[in-house]
């Protein structure tokens, strides 16, 4: 009888011993998580023996973070507050009654008393709630819901800026990562029900645009263009910032020694920065197809970098699209309400007025050119109107964190706190080797190129490993994309990483690779397994064994891992989890001849397994190389 349902699971649970109908919690979730039902009984136990609220009993038990230290582990001053917690700990122990889920008895650990699940009984239940749900285990579709009770009411609306890359410079390592945690950050938000759109904000816009302009303009690149566009697309522009480097360094000493520095902006490739940009404002023709054909061309290149890491965005757009009409809105708003006031030609936000952390945003600067964040105030806007977003989250580098707590308090000045609250900066660290290991001018292809080159020699390094997933070209790039992938997954957010092609590439134990080939393995040996039988009793029997059991228990955690990931936004949670599964896993085949075909039991334990990789993989944008 299937899990899928309260009625099928709780005939499961009878078959094993267990009383039904299954104690209830308002804060279980039995039919997604199958370690609630084990909370929920033992929340049972241990409040018929204290007494008082079930539900305090409920919420003292915690999962402890390894499984060497238990599966459930109640907290015993939370449980019975005031009491002689080691005297309460044995009574527990001396009272607990037999349970078809857990071995005998619980044990004390300091404040807390943790229990074990029972191997008999446990292959029973988490292979068939597994295979049961499929793909769909770990995921909540409740979460994404207006309201839990009225599925009518229709889903969360989630926006979701990522990669941003600018379009006068190389592709960064920042933008990289970018990329790739919040095309994760979207696909977790999707397995919760919630209705995603992903946006790529590019850069493409601003005095940035207008120094390449100038510099292009100063080199006549034209004849060299044609042969390799981007690469001399990017040789003119650190031409052009080595030259322009100087006269930054002189306006930032003159600003910090607190003398104007508007003097030099009327200067030389400050000048002729802010004179092309204005063109651009302006709609000057020549100006435009310059800002055009750079915006083609970095599109183009970074489309198939997107393509090959299977990564897809439903708009492009960038400050270059930002509304005027919005724009000037926003403008009136400020003025109107005093948050904007004038600065000699320039217009200005002077935060120290409403803030107690200092900052000064410039709306318009002398020339009468827009700003960043006047841009990105307008964007806001435009986009709470075309989305009706319940949530919008911008995923960028930690050097933006001024800029994103600026803008978030400036709309709360304009009187939209809830449009204010409804935004979200998540923020990682952009500090990484790419850029020096690729050198200047690198182009977002030579990322992936250098990648799967090393990939190709690994395989030619692990022949074991290269029979298994294959060698062709095809598995060549699929790898070396994985190898990407989780390199930047598996780091926090925080933490800056080193772009270690090397060991990315490598088998070693949590790379990418090496997930890929435990894969491999799983889907290598389900191909011989017998047609599906109903097992005895006798036959999860066979699946007690420590190695076995361990690889269960872990299986049983995905939902909380997926839950928990969802909730901090760090796909390590993910990544993490996935490396334990594979360290464990290998346990599974001793004594195994895979050539010789498994057992239906072992069939059910591998196929479980397969299901929870895969659905682990693909919920962080990684693709299983063998389907």
């Amino acid at each position: 009888m299937s899990t899928l349902t309260v009625t099928g699971l709780e005939a499961l649970l009878g078959d094993i011993g267990l009383q039904t109908p299954i104690p209830h919690f308002a804060e279980a979730d039995v039919l997604n998580k199958p370690r609630d039902i084990a909370r929920s009984y033992f929340a049972d136990i241990l409040s018929s023996l204290v007494g008082g609220d079930p539900a305090n009993a409920y919420n003292s038990i915690q999962w402890p973070s390894n499984i060497d230290n238990g599966d459930l582990a109640a907290i015993l001053p939370k449980l019975s507050h005031g009491a002689d917690y080691h005297a309460l700990a044995l009574d527990l122990i001396t009272k607990f009654p037999e349970c078809p889920l857990f071995i005998r008895r619980p044990f004390e650990e300091g404040m807390h008393l943790r229990m074990f699940y029972q191997p008999r009984t446990l292959p029973r239940l988490v292979l068939s709630y597994i295979n049961d749900r499929k793909q769909s285990y770990g995921r909540d579709a409740s979460l994404g819901l207006h309201h839990l009770t009225s599925p009518e009411s229709g889903r969360k609306r989630l926006v979701i800026e990522f990669s941003s890359p600018n379009i006068d410079s190389e592709f960064q390592a920042k933008h990289l990562r970018s990329t790739i945690l919040g095309a994760s950050i979207a696909s977790i938000y999707g397995s919760m029900g919630w209705d995603v759109t992903k946006i790529n904000y590019l850069g493409d816009w601003g005095k940035p645009l207008g120094l390449l302009g100038a510099g292009w303009e100063k080199f006549e690149p034209e004849g060299q263009f044609q042969a390799d566009p981007l690469r001399h697309l990017f040789d003119v522009y650190h031409k052009t910032y080595e030259r322009f480097e100087p006269e930054q360094a002189a306006y930032k000493k003159a600003r910090d020694e607190g003398k104007d520095p508007a003097e030099l902006e009327t200067q030389e490739l400050f000048a002729e920065r802010n004179a092309f940009f204005k063109r651009m404002e302006d709609g000057e023709e020549k100006a435009l197809a310059f800002w055009k054909r750079v915006r083609e061309i970095n599109i183009d290149s970074y489309n198939q970098l997107y393509s090959r890491l299977n990564i897809s965005f439903d708009e492009y757009s960038g400050e270059s699209q930002v509304s005027q009409e919005t724009m000037a809105e926003v403008e009136d708003i400020l003025k109107n309400k005093g948050i904007c006031e004038a600065d000699g030609p320039s217009w200005i936000i002077d935060l120290k007025k409403f803030t107690k952390k200092a900052g000064r945003e410039i709306i318009r600067d002398r020339t009468g050119s827009s700003t960043y964040m006047l841009r990105d105030l307008a964007a806001v806007l435009d986009r709470d109107r075309k989305y009706s977003f319940d949530k919008m989250i911008y995923v960028v580098a930690t050097d933006n964190k001024d800029h994103f707590s600026r803008l978030f308090k400036i709309l709360e000045l304009m009187d939209l706190p809830d449009l204010a609250g409804k935004l979200e900066y998540v923020s990682f660290s952009g500090v990484s080797q790419m850029s020096k290991k690729l050198g200047r001018g690198h182009t977002p292809d030579d990322i992936l190129d250098q990648c799967q080159a090393a990939m190709r020699t690994s395989l030619k390094e692990n022949p074991e490993k290269a029979t298994l997933l294959g060698s062709t070209e095809e598995t060549v790039a699929s790898v070396g994309t994985t190898a990407l992938l989780a390199q930047e997954l598996s780091a926090r957010r925080a933490n800056d990483h080193a772009f270690d092609i090397s060991h990315m590439t490598s088998f070693e134990h949590g790379t990418g690779p090496d997930l890929q080939y435990w894969y491999a393995r799983l889907c290598s040996v389900l191909k011989t397994a017998p047609d599906p039988v109903e097992l005895s009793d006798e036959d999860f029997a066979s699946l007690r064994e420590d190695g076995v059991t361990n690889v269960l228990r872990l299986l049983a955690t995905y939902p909380e891992i997926t839950n928990s990931t969802y909730r901090n936004l760090e796909p390590v949670t993910v990544m993490a989890y996935l490396a334990s599964v594979t360290d464990h896993l290998s346990s599974c085949f001793e004594g195994i001849e895979e050539s010789d075909g498994i057992t239906p039991v072992q069939a059910t334990l591998f196929e479980a397994t397969r299901t929870v990789l895969e659905n682990g993989m693909k919920l962080v944008g990684i693709n299983p190389a063998i389907h």
